[in-house]
């Protein structure tokens, strides 16, 4: 199943790529989605990549994503993502962002999320995660649209990280 979603943020190609790429350890900061983040332990596996990934708590527990794709002058950065709390006919989930300069200070973001999803699951469930993707992916496009524009997390971020479940993440991962 894919899953792809596009926005166009008013702000810099750089700045995105700042937030996205250069600072990809840091999406608790913006994603509402994530209550904290940090860059895994591992060496980085791409030469020009800043960390090799990252372990994101959620309100569904950790997961850790490790960037196989990461291209500073595209603007692109390619993840895989996994976590015991994925479901195990869940077989494989995989995330890609890319930049495209609109103008000076705009910029068209395009995130795609690709699930395999093991039969007969992909037919009985395949609708439902589309939609619960679709809309994490919408919200976390949200979130980073109004970070780059305004510097300051969504108030969708803020009353999340207000949540007992956030609080008690931040402390496992600290």
């Amino acid at each position: 199943m894919k899953i792809q979603r596009k926005i166009t943020i008013d702000a810099s190609i750089d700045k995105l790529w700042d937030i996205l790429g250069t600072n990809y350890a840091d999406a608790g900061i913006w994603n509402s989605a994530v209550f904290i983040s940090a860059q895994t332990a591992a060496q980085p596996k791409i030469e020009s990549a800043p960390v090799s990934g990252r372990v994101c708590q959620t309100s569904l527990g950790p997961f850790t994503e490790t960037i196989n794709q990461f291209d500073e002058t595209a603007h692109r950065i390619g993840y895989t993502a996994t976590g015991d709390a994925m479901p195990g006919f869940v077989k494989g989930l995989h995330g890609y962002w890319s930049l495209n300069r609109v103008s000076a200070n705009r910029t068209e973001v395009n995130m795609m999320l690709t699930v395999d999803i093991a039969f007969p699951f992909n037919v009985l469930m395949g609708w439902m995660m589309k939609l619960q993707f679709n809309g994490a992916i919408k919200s976390s496009l949200g979130d980073l649209k109004h970070y780059a524009e305004t510097g300051k997390p969504h108030p969708r971020k803020i009353k999340a990280d207000g949540t007992k479940k956030a609080r008690t993440a931040r402390q496992a991962l600290a």
